[in-house]
Parts: C-alpha cells; sequence; structure tokens
C-alpha cells in the first residue's frame, strides 16, 4: 500500500470513529445526514457539518461543532433574501454553542409565527469537505435554514423570473 493510500485510510478511519463516538454520545442522531464530497474519486465525509430535518437532531449537530472553527456563521432572520446573520468567531466554546442554539431555537420559532415551516437545518463549511480531516475542522462554517418559501424563491431566481442575474 502507498504512503498517501495509508495517509487516506487513516483518515477515513479516524473520521468514523469520531463519528461514531458523537453518536454514542447522542450528540449525533443516526438520521442526520453528513456532508460529504468526491474528491479525485475518493469519498470524504465531514465528522461535524450536515443537514438535519428537525431541530433536535439539528441540536446534535451544533454541540459536535468542533472547538477548532475558525468561525461560524448564524443566520438569524426569516428574510429569504440577504437575511441578517451573528458571527462567532473561533475558538467555538460551549458558551458560544449555547447561543448558537438560542439563535437557532429563535429564528424556527420566527417562522412558525409567520406560517412557515424549516424543512431543512443545514451546519455547513464555506470550503465543503476537505480531503485533510484537520483542515475540515478549521474551516469557517455557516448555518442556514431552508422552507418551502426559500427553495420556490431559489427556484425562481435560477429560472430568470426576477431579471437577469448580472
Amino acid at each position: 500500500m502507498r504512503r498517501r493510500d495509508k495517509l487516506k485510510s487513516i483518515q477515513k478511519a479516524n473520521s468514523l470513529v469520531e463519528q461514531r463516538h458523537l453518536e454514542a454520545k447522542g450528540f449525533l442522531p443516526e438520521e442526520t445526514t453528513m456532508n460529504s464530497s468526491a474528491i479525485n474519486g475518493e469519498k470524504y465525509t465531514s465528522t461535524w457539518a450536515g443537514k438535519a430535518d428537525n431541530i433536535e437532531e439539528f441540536i446534535g449537530l451544533i454541540n459536535g461543532i468542533p472547538e477548532t472553527l475558525e468561525s461560524i456563521k448564524v443566520t438569524k432572520e426569516t428574510k429569504v433574501f440577504n437575511p441578517a446573520s451573528e458571527k462567532f468567531e473561533g475558538p467555538i466554546t460551549d458558551d458560544k454553542k449555547s447561543a448558537i442554539i438560542k439563535i437557532v431555537q429563535d429564528v424556527n420559532e420566527k417562522f412558525k409565527e409567520d406560517g412557515q415551516e424549516i424543512h431543512t437545518f443545514e451546519l455547513s463549511s464555506y470550503y465543503g469537505v476537505a480531503m485533510n480531516a484537520e483542515k475540515d475542522r478549521e474551516a469557517p462554517a455557516y448555518i442556514q435554514y431552508r422552507t418551502k418559501q426559500s427553495d420556490d424563491f431559489g427556484k425562481k431566481m435560477s429560472s430568470g423570473e426576477y431579471g437577469s442575474l448580472d
């Protein structure tokens, strides 16, 4: 086995072990979808970034955010276009995670008050899933929400219904 292949195998094993550890502690429900990327035919799965279809599962994802992240930007409004957000600089401590969870819960309630429902909560890296697990745990991240209305807006924007994007 080549040295590079051996290193990739070790990184994959470490990621799986960490993900199983988080699941065992109750931070990551098994139904949560973790983000992944295909790079040069290899699949890389994030140990912390992913999507959930309900707030309870998403809180588990938030609790699993690595302290080493550079920053995380959290959407704190229900506006579809250019909503306000709050940025938390690293290290992402337990106090910051609690503040992030509070924002997510408040936004979820605001959507319900507006007659909308979040169908997907997303925690993502601005860089996608990196080949290097260490870099993946240091990237800046963001949280966003998807509703039927936001999906419809995205479709209309991409179809040109609101005019040219140029």
